[in-house]
Parts: C-alpha cells; structure tokens; sequence
C-alpha cells in the first residue's frame, strides 16, 4: 500500500475507519456506540495530529544551524 498515507490528509484514517466498521459488523457496538466512538476518534487523532505537527516544527527549528 505504497503512498497511501492519509494521517495527516483525513479526519480519521482508514485503518481506524476499518476498526470502527469491523466493530459494528461484529456486534461489538450498536449505532449510537458508533457515532460516540468516531466522534470520539475524530477528536483524538485531530489533538494528535496537532501535536505531532508542532513538534516537528520545534524538532526543525532546532537542527537548523546557528549563524
């Protein structure tokens, strides 16, 4: 699955796009438990993607050499 990196392009990426499918379709959780469950991961992977956005940029201002 070559390029096909949608972590910081997506709201929720595929693969836990999948887990809430699979989830349902198993019976783990009924409607409503899914709609909580994905609003829930919406939120979490977009403070997630958050902090890893600034700190990349913290971790590039320091390699960058001194004048």
């Amino acid at each position: 699955m070559a390029n096909r990196s949608d972590f910081f392009k997506a709201k929720l990426p595929r693969v836990v796009k999948r887990a809430l499918i699979m989830g349902e379709a198993r019976g783990f959780m009924n409607s409503h438990e899914h709609g909580h469950a994905k609003r829930c991961m919406i939120d979490a992977h977009g403070k997630y993607v958050m902090h890893k956005l600034k700190r990349n940029l913290v971790e590039n201002r320091d390699s960058e050499p001194a004048e």
